[in-house]
C-alpha cells in the first residue's frame, strides 16, 4: 500500500502517525502529479478545480491490476472488494496452492 498526498512533509507525518500507518506516504504538495495524471475535475466554475480520489490496485510488478474512481462514495472500492482483487492477484502466484509432500 501506498498513500499519496498533497500535504506538507509536517501534516503527512502527522496523519501517519495517527495511523501507526507502516507503508510509504508520497507528498505532491504542489500537485504536479495530479495535474499531470490528469487527476482534476475542471467542470465546477463556481468551486474551481477539484482533485479526483482515485485507488489503483497493483500487481507484484507494479503493473495496474484495476482501478477504481473515487468520485463520490460509489466510486471508491469497499474493503471486500480491495479484499477480492487482493485474492484474485495472490492466486496467480506459484505458491498459493500448498501442494502434498510424498514422504520416500
Amino acid at each position: 500500500m501506498i498513500t499519496v498526498t498533497v500535504d506538507d512533509r509536517m501534516n503527512t507525518n502527522e496523519v501517519r502517525a495517527a495511523l501507526a500507518a507502516d507503508w510509504p506516504f508520497l507528498m505532491d504538495p504542489d500537485r504536479s502529479l495530479l495535474h499531470k495524471l490528469q487527476m482534476t475535475d475542471h467542470t465546477d466554475q463556481v468551486h474551481g478545480e477539484v482533485y479526483i480520489p482515485y485507488t489503483f490496485i497493483l500487481d507484484r510488478d507494479r503493473t495496474i491490476y484495476k482501478i477504481y474512481n473515487g468520485w463520490w462514495f460509489v466510486g471508491r472500492p469497499t474493503c471486500e472488494e480491495i479484499r477480492k482483487d487482493l485474492r484474485a492477484l495472490m492466486s496467480k502466484r506459484p505458491d498459493w496452492i500448498y501442494s502434498e509432500k510424498k514422504h520416500v
